[in-house]
This record gives structure tokens, sequence and C-alpha cells, in this order.
């Protein structure tokens, strides 16, 4: 593939019980404006075996052992050809019909950094929550609140090339990590209108108890990579001044009808199958 317009990394390890529900939903959006990288860690399972199901979707196909996922993001990012960078984890799925929106907005070319929604899986694929959000929420910086949604991010080469690569001595924040990077450098991402991902929370998920259960059920290497960053971008933000941010966003979220907007779309969908829903 000469010319993509978008890449994706999918970095997988051990994933058998997930991963052709990932590549069905990733075989349904494939273009030729997509490039599919598949970095996967060394799986002892039969990952593997069902990947060479799907072959015809990737130009490049990797298996060895790495040091986690940032390794397996910039090994995949190292060698993509597209204009644009995203991820889909192996356990989870790509919406039905988002990836062509999302293709038809980043051909505008109008920025280097994109955000679209996401949406929550239980382990069976039905949906258990929708959350999306506006625009760039320029005055929340200095409460240290950056409102994105990592699994649905988009980003370009040109980004990638001129801040470098994923933070491999992060486990749990490195995409957090970038967020704020990018943040820092001037750049604001647009918000595309389009619930692009479907995170799975599962047993075996990483960040799985932080999002049903919140901050309290945070690993400590997870709390100590949170502290890293904020040491990095925000460290003068008392955890006062933090909270009264978090209630302002909140607020805000609640004037610009973000919150009732993904609570409407929530009722509407949830315990339905992730294949049943409508980007509209």
């Amino acid at each position: 593939m000469s010319n993509p317009l978008i890449s994706i990394v999918i970095p997988s390890y051990n994933s058998e019980r997930y991963i052709r529900e990932c590549l069905e939903s990733l075989r349904t959006a494939k273009s030729d404006r997509v490039e599919c990288i598949l970095v996967d860690g060394g799986s002892s399972d039969n990952t593997m075996s069902i990947v060479e199901d799907y072959r015809e979707l990737f130009s490049v196909i990797i298996s060895e052992q790495d040091e986690g996922q940032s390794d397996a993001f910039n090994k995949g990012f190292n060698l993509a050809k597209g204009e644009y960078f995203t991820w889909l984890n192996s356990d989870d799925v790509f919406c039905p019909g988002a990836l062509s929106l999302v293709l038809k907005r980043i051909e505008l070319r109008d920025s280097e950094w994109y955000a679209a929604n996401v949406v929550y899986l239980d382990e069976h694929s039905r949906i258990t929550r929708c959350c999306q959000s506006g625009s760039f929420e320029e005055w929340a910086l200095p409460f240290g609140i950056l409102n994105v949604f990592g699994p649905s991010t988009v980003f370009s080469r040109k980004l990638y090339e001129e801040l470098g690569g994923f933070r491999e001595d992060f486990h749990y924040c490195m995409d957090t990590e970038y967020w704020w990077r990018i943040a820092r450098s001037g750049i604001r991402y647009k918000r595309i209108p389009v619930y692009l991902w479907a995170l799975r929370l599962h047993k075996a998920a990483k960040t799985a108890a932080v999002v049903t259960q919140g901050p309290s059920a945070r690993p400590p290497r997870m709390v100590e990579e949170n502290e890293r960053y904020r040491q990095m971008y925000f460290p003068y933000i008392s955890d006062r001044n933090r909270t009264r941010g978090v209630w302002l966003v909140r607020f805000w979220r609640v004037l610009n009808l973000s919150y009732l907007r993904s609570h409407m779309r929530t009722l509407r969908y949830r315990g339905k199958l992730i294949s049943s829903m409508k980007n509209s």
C-alpha cells in the first residue's frame, strides 16, 4: 500500500478470546485508504492462528516478544505509511460504519489531531455505556483536565515525528501522557461526532476496574504513572483546584448537553449488541 490515509496498529498478546471479533470489525471497515499493522507480543495461545485467517487485512504482521503496549505502538507507527495514525486493541472493536465517517472527516486535513467518541462493552459485546463530548476545553487545562477519549483518537504522522513515540516506561497511562504532550505543544483536537471505538470491559482488561469502579480501583503502578505525568505537565495545580475544575467541567458538560446526549444514546442501546449500533 503506497498512499494510505490512515494507519491502524493492532497490539495483541494472548488475545484468542476476542481477536476474531476485533478483526471482523476491521474487515468490515477496511478500504484502500486504510493500512493495518498487527504487532503481537509473542502470544502463546491461538491468537496468531486466528490472525492467519485475516492476513489479507495487514501490510505488516509482527509476532515477537516486546516490552509491552507502548513498545507495540511504537513498532507499528514507525513502520506505518499513513498520513494519520490510530490503534485498535485486540479485545475491542470499531463501531459499525464509524471508520468510513472518520475517513471522510480527516480527508479535510484541517487538523493534526482529532478526537471521536467511545462506547463501552461488556465481555459479551453488549453495550453498557455511550460517552460523547464536544470541542476542546481550553479553559480546563489550567485545572489539569484534558477531555479526550484516548481509545478514539486520531493524530497525524507529522505530530508523531515531531513529538516522538509513546513512553515505554508507562504501562497504563502512555496515551494520557501523549495527549498532554500534544496539548503542551499547542495543538488542539477537533471533535468528530462519531462513536469510533467500542472498548471492552472484561476481567483481563487492565483498566476495566478503574472504569467500572472509579479511581479507588487504580493499581499502584497506575497511581504512580498518574503522579508522574501530573508532575510533568501541571505540577503547580493543587488537589483542591483540580477538584474545583472537575466540578466546573461537569457543569459545563451539562450545559453543552454532552451528558444528556450520552445518556440518551446509552438508554437507546444499553444491553444491545454493538453490531446493532448506528452512528447518527
